[in-house]
């Protein structure tokens, strides 16, 4: 992230990042059980916000595939490394040094600097000349990205209690669903609007061809995210006064040998969580793709039609089945989060399974909203889970390893699974339908399986 990218909000954030991270300001206080502080609601709000913001970034691509395929003359499998790999890999491994940041140092500056560069990183994007530069400029959003999810998980464990994580890991993570859902609505009227002539006066803008200007203008929106996240105060660590993180690169050894202590918890759930985001981007980076080819509609029509309906569905179900998680939490079930994935992750898979032999657009919308509320609640169980087993002190070195593992065996190869996958369907014209399909529900089911596994060694423990 260079200076002399930065606006005048910047300095301010590399003052706050050169801030020890357990000094934090005495009204911030660790949330204790049952007590929520007014500003953690604003606080989880902007993090919100800004994750929504994040996946309209990374997933706007995938409402243009066609078009940037036509301009760069590639195939589906160079647009699934694209979709997957470009970003991942990047974002996988800069999260290490990521979490690092986000346990020694102000967790909102770290923010703050990422966002910045992410949006800087998808308007060049836009204005890549041929796939090489894409695939770069793919990776830069990764590099950026990569800091906000040890940063927000660590802010939210420390904000919220316990009997409270529920609902708030829920409400966060309306970010992934509804970002895409916002990307597809977004993207449509954006596409429309460049395709009509209506920007064609412009500046700038104007004389973007319409796949360019679908990526240029939320990367531009994002720009003024990074100075927001001054209004936030730091929220302080629990247990920070007992164990400060230790320096230097070696700080890693704790958290890993931590892991390799409590491994029967840690192994299945981040099992679980990689397939669960394998079978997710295939079926996100694909669905519009599929959408449009099925039902021989506009992309632009895909998008406004499939935004809307995510839009509606993953809030209303992160609601749901966050106040239930919170529920069963407060009546002492322990291991209320992964009893809410294991029932919702099957039913999501029952529905994405339908949709492969469904020709009806109306039943095939209602079967996609259902699959959106049901496998809403998948994500934070997953997070309120590493919330509930992980040490503070830990919280941001073990969440850059876990996000580490989940990206590159899920997120990375997830589109390119698919189209391998479709591959086993020879010429048959829904060869891709069914390839993405097959993929959900293969790792969900499996997923399900590992998170009853943990549930059953949660139940009667207790965490710090």
């Amino acid at each position: 992230m260079n200076p002399s990218h930065s606006d005048g909000a910047q300095p301010a954030a590399r003052a706050e990042l050169t801030t020890q991270a357990v000094q934090a300001p005495a009204d911030a206080a660790p949330a204790v059980r049952g007590e929520v502080a007014p500003h953690a609601w604003y606080m989880l709000a902007i993090l919100t916000a800004i994750f929504v913001l994040s996946f309209i970034d990374r997933s706007s691509l995938s409402l243009v595939v066609g078009p940037i395929k036509r301009e760069f003359g590639v195939g589906d499998f160079q647009m699934s490394l694209l979709l997957g790999v470009s970003f991942v890999l990047f974002y996988s491994t800069i999260s290490i040094p990521a979490g690092y940041l986000v346990d020694r140092f102000s967790r909102r500056g770290v923010i703050g600097w990422a966002v910045f560069a992410w949006s800087a990183m998808t308007v060049l994007c836009g204005v890549a000349k041929n796939y090489v530069q894409l695939f770069l400029c793919r990776a830069g959003i990764g590099i950026g990205e990569a800091a906000l999810q040890p940063a927000a998980y660590s802010m939210i464990r420390d904000a919220f209690p316990p009997d409270r994580r529920g609902r708030a890991f829920g409400i966060y993570q309306m970010g992934p669903m509804v970002g895409v859902g916002f990307s597809l609505f977004i993207g449509g009227w954006l596409l429309q609007l460049s395709e009509s002539g209506a920007v064609a006066g412009l500046p700038w803008l104007g004389t973007l061809k319409p796949w360019q200007f679908v990526i240029v203008v939320p990367g531009l929106i994002g720009l003024p995210f990074a100075a927001l996240m001054l209004s936030l105060r730091e929220p302080a660590r629990v247990a920070a006064q007992k164990s400060a993180p230790t320096g230097g690169w070696s700080a890693y050894r704790e958290a890993l040998g931590f892991v390799g202590k409590e491994w029967r918890l840690y192994a299945p759930l981040w099992g679980a969580a990689t397939l669960y985001a394998m079978a997710i981007s295939g079926f996100n980076a694909w669905a519009p793709t599929v959408v449009a080819q099925t039902w021989q509609m506009p992309l632009s029509s895909v998008g406004r039609s499939l935004g809307p309906l995510m839009m509606a569905s993953v809030p209303l179900g992160l609601f749901v089945f966050g106040a239930v998680m919170d529920r069963m939490s407060k009546r002492g079930r322990n291991a209320a989060p992964l009893e809410v994935a294991m029932v919702t992750v099957i039913v999501a898979n029952v529905a994405t399974l339908a949709l492969a032999f469904i020709g009806d657009q109306l039943t095939a919308a209602a079967l996609y909203a259902c699959h959106a509320f049901f496998a809403s609640p998948v994500p934070s169980s997953a997070g309120a889970t590493m919330a509930q087993i992980t040490p503070s002190r830990l919280m941001g070195r073990l969440t850059s390893v876990f996000f580490l593992v989940q990206n590159l065996l899920g997120l990375a190869i997830g589109p390119t699974m698919a189209t391998l996958l479709a591959h086993l369907y020879g010429d048959d014209p829904h060869a891709l339908r069914y390839g993405i399909v097959t993929l959900y529900c293969l790792c969900t089911g499996l997923a399900a399986v590992l998170y009853a596994f943990v549930a059953r060694r949660v139940r009667d423990r207790k965490f710090e």
